[in-house]
C-alpha cells in the first residue's frame, strides 16, 4: 500500500452544475443519499440522487490537501447543504471534490492508496450499511473521525475484507460511478428498471478465438460506454451487478423504503485497485479501514482483446471546430458559460455531447483498441452543418428531453485525459491523405477507425496475430525516442453498390492500400486492417501507391 498527494488532474472545462453550490463560498461532496423522483413538476424523465455538501471552513487545501481530512475542515454534519442531483450528472460527481459558484474547485487524493492483488468474489465483498457496528468491535466508520455520512447511516457500501485483516469500504454509489459512469446516457439507464440488453447495444458478434467483440450501440448510447458495454455482454458477472442495481431500487420503491441504491463489481477475480479515501480506525485498532472516496483505477481486465462499435446516432461534440463534424441542421449556439439544469430538456433542440476528461481508469483499455466509424463527406447532404441565427441557449440538461423549455439536451461523455489539442488535429502522417479525400465529390466517405486517442487511427496492435505477436517492424520511435506501435487509419470509400476501403499505415512514405469491399460486415474492417498489415510486412518492395495515384484509382474503381 503506498501513502500520498499529488496534484489531480482538474478539467477546467467542466459544465457548472446549478444545483450544487452558489456564491463564493466552498462546499465539499460528503456523501450520497437516497435516489428519488423528488420533483415531478420540473423533472419528469430523471432520477435524482440527494447529494450530501459541507461548507469548507479552511482554505488551506488548495496547497495542502490533508487539512480535509479533520472533522474540523468543514462545518458539522448537522449543518450539510443536501441537493437532488440527477443520476445522469453522476459521472461529474466523485466524494471529496469540493465545488464552488457551480465549477469544480478541486479534487484532492486525500490519502492515496493502492491495494495488489485483491481476490474479489462472494467470499471477500460483503454488502453492509455505512453505519454498520462490525461484529460489536466498533462501527466500521466511526463519528469521530468520520463525521460526514451522519444522515446516510443506511446507505449501502461494499466491503472488502484486506489480506491482513483491515477492510475496505467502498460507497455503492461510487462504485456505481466508477464502473458504469462512462456516460450519463448509460448511467441514467441502471437508474431506471428494467434494464434490457436491446436499450444498450445489439447485434453482437465475437470471436473466442482473437477475441474480437463487435456491437452496435442501441439509440443514444455513447461510444463512451462501449468497453462498459462489452464487458456487459461478455461477461454475466457484470450484467448481473448492472441489473441489480435498479432491480434493489425497486425493491424499496415497492415496499415503501427510502431508496439507497446498492451496487456490486462487475467481475470475480483478481484486481489491483487504486483509491482517494480516508484511514479509519475500528475498535482499538488504527487504520483498520480505507473509507474509498474514489475509486481511480483497477486493473481487472476485460473480457475482450479489441472491440469495434457502431452508433445509432450522432452527437455533436461541444465546441468542436470541425467543418465535417455531424450537426443537426438548424440548431441554434449555446451560450459560452452554459450551465446544468435540474429541468427536463427541450424536446425541440439538437441534442449535444460534453467531454469529461478524468485519469485512465482501467489500465487494461490502453492496451485494447476500442473504435467506431464515423461520417465524414456524405452525398445526401445529410450531417451538413446549417445553421441559423438565434439567442444563444443558456442552459443544458442531462437524458431525454420532455418539455419546451429553451434547455440544450446534453449527454455527458467520460474519456481518457488525452491531450484535447491532439484529439481535435489530424496525425501529421494522415494529413495530406484526409485533404485529398476531402475533394473527392460525390463519394460517401466514412472514417472506419476513429478512436478516443487521437480521433482518426488505431494502433496497430490489432493487426497482431492469434496470439498477440506483434512483428518489430510494426514499431516506430515517439518524439521521446521511446518505441511505441505505428498507428493506422481505415476509410470506406462508396458510391451506390460499389464499395472499397482505404487504408493508411503510418510510416515514410505513407503505406497505402485499396481493398473492394461490402461494406455491410461490421467485422470486415478487422480483415481490411489485416491484410494491410499483412502486406506491410511481407510485400515491402512492391509498388506502393502513393497519395495522387490513390485518388485516381479511387475516381476510377468508384466512377
Amino acid at each position: 500500500m503506498v501513502f500520498g498527494h499529488k496534484k489531480s488532474f482538474i478539467n477546467k472545462e467542466l459544465p457548472s452544475i446549478s444545483a450544487l453550490t452558489k456564491g463564493n463560498n466552498s462546499w465539499r461532496i460528503d456523501w450520497f443519499g437516497d435516489l428519488a423522483f423528488p420533483n415531478r413538476l420540473f423533472r419528469r424523465t430523471q432520477p435524482s440522487l440527494l447529494v450530501h455538501l459541507s461548507k469548507v471552513l479552511d482554505s488551506s487545501f488548495h496547497y495542502d490537501p490533508s487539512v480535509q481530512l479533520s472533522p474540523d475542515s468543514t462545518t458539522p454534519a448537522r449543518f450539510q447543504r443536501k441537493v437532488w442531483v440527477s443520476a445522469g450528472t453522476l459521472p461529474l460527481l466523485r466524494i471529496g471534490d469540493i465545488w464552488r459558484d457551480g465549477k469544480l474547485e478541486a479534487s484532492p487524493d486525500y490519502q492515496l492508496e493502492r491495494f495488489v492483488d485483491l481476490q474479489i468474489d462472494d467470499s471477500t465483498v460483503h454488502l453492509v450499511k455505512a453505519g454498520l457496528n462490525l461484529d460489536d468491535k466498533g462501527f466500521l466508520l466511526p463519528l469521530s473521525e468520520h463525521p460526514w455520512h451522519l444522515n446516510c447511516t443506511h446507505s449501502y457500501c461494499v466491503m472488502v475484507d484486506l489480506p491482513d485483516g483491515r477492510q475496505l469500504i467502498i460507497p455503492c454509489v461510487e462504485l456505481i460511478r466508477f464502473y458504469f459512469g462512462s456516460s450519463s446516457g448509460l448511467i441514467t439507464k441502471l437508474f431506471l428498471p428494467p434494464l434490457q440488453r436491446k436499450t444498450l447495444y445489439g447485434s453482437p458478434q465475437f470471436d473466442p478465438t482473437t477475441k474480437r467483440l463487435v456491437l452496435e450501440l442501441a439509440e443514444k448510447i455513447s461510444g463512451a460506454s462501449a468497453a462498459d458495454i462489452g464487458r456487459l455482454h461478455l461477461d454475466p458477472i457484470a450484467w448481473r451487478a448492472a441489473m441489480h442495481i435498479g432491480t434493489s431500487a425497486l425493491k424499496a420503491s415497492v415496499a415503501r423504503q427510502t431508496i439507497y441504491p446498492q451496487g456490486f463489481f462487475p467481475f470475480e477475480g483478481t484486481t489491483t485497485l487504486a483509491a482517494a479515501g480516508k484511514w479509519l480506525s475500528l475498535g482499538d485498532r488504527a487504520e483498520a479501514t480505507f473509507l474509498v472516496y474514489s475509486l481511480r483505477s483497477c486493473s481487472h481486465p476485460f473480457p475482450f482483446r479489441s472491440l469495434r462499435y457502431k452508433v445509432q446516432n450522432v452527437f455533436s461534440r461541444a465546441n468542436s471546430k470541425s467543418p465535417r463534424q455531424s450537426l443537426i441542421q438548424g440548431s441554434v449556439s449555446d451560450a459560452p458559460q452554459q450551465v446544468i439544469v435540474e429541468r427536463d430538456a427541450s424536446n425541440s433542440l439538437a441534442p449535444k455531447t460534453i467531454q469529461v476528461r478524468l485519469e485512465p481508469r482501467f489500465p487494461d483499455l490502453q492496451k485494447k483498441p476500442v473504435w467506431k466509424d464515423k461520417v465524414l463527406a456524405t452525398t445526401d447532404g445529410v450531417g451538413r452543418t446549417g445553421g441559423r441565427v438565434g439567442q444563444a441557449v443558456e442552459s443544458a440538461a442531462v437524458g431525454e428531453p420532455g418539455s419546451e423549455q429553451r434547455i440544450r439536451p446534453v449527454n455527458l461523455d467520460v474519456l481518457l485525459n488525452t491531450d484535447p489539442a491532439k484529439r481535435d488535429s489530424i496525425p501529421q502522417f494522415l494529413c495530406d491523405a484526409v485533404e485529398a479525400l476531402s475533394v473527392l465529390d460525390g463519394l460517401d466517405i466514412d472514417l472506419l477507425t476513429d478512436s478516443d486517442e487521437d480521433g482518426w487511427t488505431v494502433p496497430i496492435t490489432a493487426l497482431s496475430d492469434e496470439d498477440g505477436e506483434i512483428d518489430l517492424r510494426l514499431s516506430v520511435s515517439s518524439d521521446g525516442g521511446v518505441p511505441r506501435l505505428r498507428r493506422a487509419s481505415a476509410f470506406g470509400v462508396r458510391r451506390g453498390q460499389v464499395h472499397v476501403s482505404v487504408v493508411f499505415i503510418e510510416s515514410s512514405p505513407l503505406y497505402i492500400k485499396v481493398y473492394a469491399t461490402n461494406g455491410k460486415n461490421l467485422d470486415e474492417v478487422w480483415e481490411t486492417l489485416h491484410k494491410a498489415g499483412v502486406h506491410y510486412l511481407h510485400l515491402p518492395n512492391e509498388e506502393n501507391l502513393n497519395i495522387g495515384n490513390c485518388t485516381s484509382l479511387l475516381r476510377e474503381v468508384l466512377g
